[in-house]
């Protein structure tokens, strides 16, 4: 996924995502409706909680700000994310009578904004606008699902439910060479266990056989680790193993990664240990075969620890886990992760009520495919701790479709039209006139033409 420009309140995710968190949303959407006012109060509030006091506020007239809403917004405060209603307003002093009073005094100098529409309202605007199809159409998360293996038999497999719309494209993994000069690991396709370590659990190599289509995943054979209920067992190489040295590998970065076939979601990890620590992977997400990757940073002074482990935690009854081809090596985790070339990519059929896709050719056995179709946006939630918190997969040019949506929503909901606030209809008309050309992902899918795939 390609991210659109990053701004202020607009960070990158990991993935390389553009997000917007609640907070910026709630703020950029109440802006596009002429609906915004940030300020900080100048004094305390009263004792009985019910006031907030800022002379800034003599702007207004004492009926003006009537009914409208007082959010707390002070970072660490007990009062943060607070709302209540303004009951009274005198302008003269700069002072809002909220009802009900607050949870304790508001302290001077604390950030709070005043909005004319109940803000929790309009984060359900927010979240009811990206479920519309005007705006699903330009404001999506694309999904990439590598969770589904070829059994070399069927052309016709799954489709995740995350994909709602699509999967648009699909991908047939080229697998990664296992003995490349670069991969500093012993014995790494999981065929013996010489160069391995064995703590906790039992490590048994698995042949290749007919009747399983699925385990090994490329080679003639693999490892099973099996952990008891309640042990904590790891299979790990030291560098003592690998072909260099853990002072050679200090101030560099580097990726252990490992193909690991698991139906436990909380059991299973990478781990690699430097002379600074752990490091650990993601958890296993209990799918059949994934990709897992640690990437570190070694210690600018290693001398001593390079360990790469696999780590199988037994949970309460037991788990067993399997690795097929295994790397360390300097670089980031992408040398091994991007193995889905767009040569090999066909577009799909999707039968609607089997929620299946049928290719035109059956993948050869154990290659993971990549499925790729949209989702809605990340919803903000109902919770205000976190709904400030939670990010929506979206630039400063797709929000504004967004906001367009969300504005229509609010409108109807408080019996208006947009008719009412003609500037902000406007807006919005010019906001449709748009989308056709809005690519809110910044994202073109390459045109692949429709040729015979080399897997039949």
């Amino acid at each position: 996924m390609v991210a659109g420009p990053v701004g202020i309140g607009f960070p990158t995710s990991a993935s390389g995502v553009t997000t917007i968190d609640g907070c910026d949303l709630l703020v950029g959407f109440s802006k596009f409706i002429n609906d915004y006012w940030a300020s900080e109060t100048t004094s305390a509030g009263s004792g009985t909680f019910n006031t907030l006091v800022d002379t800034k506020l003599a702007r207004f007239g004492d009926d003006q700000i009537l009914d409208f809403y007082v959010r707390i917004t002070e970072s660490g405060s007990n009062l943060e994310y607070e709302v209540r209603r303004i009951s009274q307003f005198i302008a003269a002093t700069g002072t809002i009578f909220v009802d009900p009073p607050f949870t304790e005094t508001v302290a001077s100098g604390s950030d709070y904004q005043i909005h004319r529409y109940d803000p929790s309202v309009k984060f359900e605007c927010l979240d009811e606008a990206r479920l519309r199809d005007d705006v699903f159409e330009h404001a999506f998360r694309l999904i990439y699902d590598d969770t589904t293996t070829s059994d070399g038999i069927t052309d016709s497999y799954d489709v995740n439910p995350d994909i709602r719309s699509g999967p648009m494209y699909i991908f047939v993994e080229d697998p990664q060479s296992i003995t490349p000069e670069w991969n500093v690991l012993s014995n790494p396709v999981g065929n013996t266990t010489a160069s391995w370590t064995t703590v906790g659990l039992t490590a048994t190599v698995v042949n290749e056989s007919n009747i399983d289509r699925l385990i090994p995943k490329y080679d003639t054979s693999c490892m099973k680790l099996s952990s008891a209920a309640a042990v904590t067992g790891t299979f790990s190489q030291v560098v003592g193993s690998m072909s260099i040295t853990a002072a050679q590998a200090a101030g560099r970065r580097m990726t252990f990664g490992a193909w690991v076939y698991s139906y436990d979601a909380s059991g299973v990890k990478l781990q690699f240990t430097d002379d600074s620590g752990d490091t650990a992977s993601s958890l296993h997400g209990g799918t059949g075969w994934e990709l897992l990757t640690v990437e570190k940073t070694i210690s600018q002074t290693n001398t001593t620890t390079l360990t790469a482990a696999i780590i199988v935690a037994g949970g309460t009854a037991g788990v067993t886990a399997y690795f097929n081809r295994a790397w360390v090596y300097f670089g980031d985790a992408n040398v091994i992760q991007d193995v889905y070339p767009w040569r090999d990519a066909h577009l799909l059929r999707r039968d609607a009520t089997t929620q299946r896709v049928k290719l035109a050719w059956v993948p050869v056995t154990g290659r993971q495919i990549r499925m790729v179709g949209r989702q809605y946006l990340s919803a903000l939630g109902t919770v205000p701790s976190t709904q400030c918190t939670n990010t929506m997969e979206l630039d400063e040019g797709s929000a504004q479709i967004l906001y367009g949506a969300a504005a229509e929503i609010l409108y109807e909901r408080e019996g208006l039209t947009t008719e009412e606030f003609e500037s902000i209809a406007r807006r919005i008309q010019i906001i449709d006139r748009k989308k056709d050309a809005t690519n809110a992902w910044g994202y073109i899918i390459p045109q692949v033409p429709m040729i015979r795939s080399p897997y039949q």
